[in-house]
Protein backbone atom coordinates (compact mmCIF):
# COMPACT_ATOMS: atom_id res chain seq x y z
CA UNK A 1 0.00 0.00 0.00
CA UNK A 2 1.19 3.51 -0.76
CA UNK A 3 -0.17 6.83 0.45
CA UNK A 4 0.47 10.47 -0.44
CA UNK A 5 -0.32 13.29 2.00
CA UNK A 6 0.44 17.00 1.98
CA UNK A 7 3.16 18.00 4.43
CA UNK A 8 0.87 20.76 5.68
CA UNK A 9 -1.39 18.02 7.15
CA UNK A 10 1.30 17.52 9.80
CA UNK A 11 1.95 21.18 10.68
CA UNK A 12 0.17 21.10 14.08
CA UNK A 13 1.49 18.09 16.01
CA UNK A 14 -0.16 17.25 19.30
CA UNK A 15 1.53 16.21 22.54
CA UNK A 16 0.43 12.59 22.01
CA UNK A 17 1.28 12.67 18.29
CA UNK A 18 -1.07 12.61 15.30
CA UNK A 19 -2.27 9.81 13.05
CA UNK A 20 -0.31 9.66 9.79
CA UNK A 21 -1.78 6.47 8.30
CA UNK A 22 -4.20 3.72 9.30
CA UNK A 23 -2.44 0.35 9.42
CA UNK A 24 -3.97 -3.11 9.64
CA UNK A 25 -2.75 -5.49 12.37
CA UNK A 26 -0.23 -7.22 10.09
CA UNK A 27 0.91 -4.03 8.29
CA UNK A 28 4.19 -2.23 8.87
CA UNK A 29 5.37 1.21 7.73
CA UNK A 30 8.58 0.69 5.72
CA UNK A 31 9.47 4.17 4.45
CA UNK A 32 8.44 7.82 4.31
CA UNK A 33 9.91 10.19 1.74
CA UNK A 34 9.31 13.88 1.08
CA UNK A 35 8.97 14.72 -2.63
CA UNK A 36 7.86 17.54 -4.90
CA UNK A 37 4.80 15.54 -6.06
CA UNK A 38 5.95 14.90 -9.64
CA UNK A 39 8.52 12.10 -9.31
CA UNK A 40 8.51 8.37 -10.00
CA UNK A 41 8.48 5.92 -7.09
CA UNK A 42 10.05 2.45 -6.99
CA UNK A 43 8.77 -0.16 -4.50
CA UNK A 44 10.65 -3.44 -3.91
CA UNK A 45 9.48 -6.69 -2.31
CA UNK A 46 11.28 -9.43 -0.34
CA UNK A 47 10.96 -11.81 -3.31
CA UNK A 48 12.99 -9.45 -5.52
CA UNK A 49 10.19 -7.76 -7.47
CA UNK A 50 10.16 -4.00 -8.14
CA UNK A 51 7.55 -1.68 -9.56
CA UNK A 52 8.15 1.85 -10.80
CA UNK A 53 5.16 4.18 -11.12
CA UNK A 54 4.45 7.90 -11.31
CA UNK A 55 3.74 9.58 -8.00
CA UNK A 56 0.87 11.37 -9.77
CA UNK A 57 -0.93 7.98 -9.98
CA UNK A 58 -1.55 8.30 -6.22
CA UNK A 59 -4.12 10.90 -5.22
CA UNK A 60 -3.49 12.99 -2.07
CA UNK A 61 -5.29 11.64 1.01
CA UNK A 62 -6.09 12.74 4.54
CA UNK A 63 -3.94 11.71 7.49
CA UNK A 64 -6.10 8.81 8.67
CA UNK A 65 -6.61 7.25 5.22
CA UNK A 66 -5.16 3.78 4.63
CA UNK A 67 -3.78 4.43 1.12
CA UNK A 68 -4.05 2.64 -2.23
CA UNK A 69 -2.42 -0.46 -3.69
CA UNK A 70 1.06 0.34 -4.88
CA UNK A 71 2.14 -3.20 -5.74
CA UNK A 72 0.34 -6.54 -6.05
CA UNK A 73 2.24 -9.16 -4.02
CA UNK A 74 2.50 -12.94 -4.25
CA UNK A 75 1.54 -15.09 -1.25
CA UNK A 76 4.17 -14.71 1.49
CA UNK A 77 5.79 -11.64 -0.08
CA UNK A 78 6.04 -8.18 1.52
CA UNK A 79 7.29 -4.73 0.52
CA UNK A 80 10.68 -4.07 2.14
CA UNK A 81 11.38 -0.54 0.94
CA UNK A 82 10.72 2.19 -1.58
CA UNK A 83 12.59 5.19 -2.89
CA UNK A 84 12.27 8.04 -5.34
CA UNK A 85 13.69 7.49 -8.83
CA UNK A 86 16.68 9.70 -9.61
CA UNK A 87 18.14 9.38 -13.11
CA UNK A 88 21.55 10.44 -11.74
CA UNK A 89 21.50 7.57 -9.23
CA UNK A 90 21.31 3.77 -9.24
CA UNK A 91 19.18 1.43 -7.15
CA UNK A 92 21.25 -0.44 -4.55
CA UNK A 93 19.63 -3.76 -3.58
CA UNK A 94 20.82 -5.76 -0.54
CA UNK A 95 19.81 -9.34 0.30
CA UNK A 96 19.64 -11.19 3.61
CA UNK A 97 22.70 -13.35 2.91
CA UNK A 98 25.00 -10.37 2.27
CA UNK A 99 24.72 -10.08 -1.51
CA UNK A 100 23.74 -7.03 -3.51
CA UNK A 101 24.14 -4.93 -6.61
CA UNK A 102 23.42 -1.58 -8.21
CA UNK A 103 21.01 -1.27 -11.13
CA UNK A 104 20.36 1.73 -13.39
CA UNK A 105 16.87 3.18 -12.92
CA UNK A 106 16.49 3.17 -16.72
CA UNK A 107 16.09 -0.64 -16.56
CA UNK A 108 12.77 -0.23 -14.71
CA UNK A 109 10.00 0.82 -17.07
CA UNK A 110 7.25 3.02 -15.67
CA UNK A 111 4.04 1.05 -15.02
CA UNK A 112 0.70 1.81 -13.46
CA UNK A 113 0.60 1.32 -9.71
CA UNK A 114 -0.96 -1.93 -8.51
CA UNK A 115 0.97 -4.21 -10.88
CA UNK A 116 3.19 -7.16 -9.97
CA UNK A 117 6.41 -5.44 -11.03
CA UNK A 118 9.56 -6.88 -12.60
CA UNK A 119 12.53 -8.80 -11.23
CA UNK A 120 15.08 -6.51 -9.61
CA UNK A 121 17.37 -9.24 -8.20
CA UNK A 122 17.28 -13.02 -8.25
CA UNK A 123 16.36 -14.22 -4.75
CA UNK A 124 17.89 -17.68 -4.68
CA UNK A 125 19.03 -19.85 -1.78
CA UNK A 126 22.44 -18.21 -2.24
CA UNK A 127 21.11 -14.65 -1.97
CA UNK A 128 18.14 -14.96 0.33
CA UNK A 129 15.31 -12.42 0.28
CA UNK A 130 15.76 -8.68 -0.28
CA UNK A 131 16.17 -6.70 2.96
CA UNK A 132 16.50 -3.14 1.66
CA UNK A 133 16.96 -0.89 -1.37
CA UNK A 134 18.26 2.65 -1.65
CA UNK A 135 18.89 5.16 -4.43
CA UNK A 136 22.63 5.89 -4.35
CA UNK A 137 25.15 7.95 -6.32
CA UNK A 138 28.81 7.07 -6.92
CA UNK A 139 30.06 9.52 -4.25
CA UNK A 140 28.00 7.80 -1.50
CA UNK A 141 29.19 5.21 0.98
CA UNK A 142 26.98 2.55 2.54
CA UNK A 143 27.26 0.81 5.90
CA UNK A 144 25.94 -2.71 6.32
CA UNK A 145 25.26 -4.17 9.76
CA UNK A 146 24.62 -7.83 10.54
CA UNK A 147 22.40 -9.06 13.37
CA UNK A 148 25.60 -10.01 15.28
CA UNK A 149 26.77 -6.38 15.16
CA UNK A 150 29.39 -6.73 12.40
CA UNK A 151 29.60 -3.49 10.40
CA UNK A 152 31.27 -2.84 7.06
CA UNK A 153 31.53 0.38 5.06
CA UNK A 154 31.66 0.24 1.26
CA UNK A 155 32.15 3.11 -1.22
CA UNK A 156 29.29 2.92 -3.74
CA UNK A 157 31.70 3.45 -6.64
CA UNK A 158 33.22 0.02 -5.78
CA UNK A 159 29.86 -1.75 -6.26
CA UNK A 160 29.41 -2.96 -9.83
CA UNK A 161 26.30 -1.92 -11.79
CA UNK A 162 24.44 -5.01 -13.02
CA UNK A 163 21.24 -5.81 -14.88
CA UNK A 164 17.92 -6.48 -13.16
CA UNK A 165 17.96 -10.27 -13.53
CA UNK A 166 21.44 -10.79 -12.04
CA UNK A 167 22.16 -12.22 -8.58
CA UNK A 168 24.67 -9.58 -7.50
CA UNK A 169 27.96 -9.98 -5.65
CA UNK A 170 28.87 -10.72 -2.03
CA UNK A 171 29.21 -7.62 0.13
CA UNK A 172 29.48 -9.27 3.51
CA UNK A 173 30.09 -12.82 4.78
CA UNK A 174 27.05 -13.81 6.85
CA UNK A 175 27.28 -16.78 9.23
CA UNK A 176 24.44 -19.29 9.49
CA UNK A 177 21.65 -17.87 11.65
CA UNK A 178 23.07 -14.32 11.47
Amino acid sequence: TVKKSALSDFSNPRKGGIIAVTLLDDDELVNVIMTDGSRDVVMVSRHGKAIRFAESDVRPMGRSARGVRGMRLEEGDAVVSMDIVDDNATLLTITENGFGKRTEFGEYRTMHRGGRGVITIVTSLRNGPVVNVKAVVSDDEVMLTSSDGIIIRIPVKDIRVQGRSRQGVMFMHIKSGE
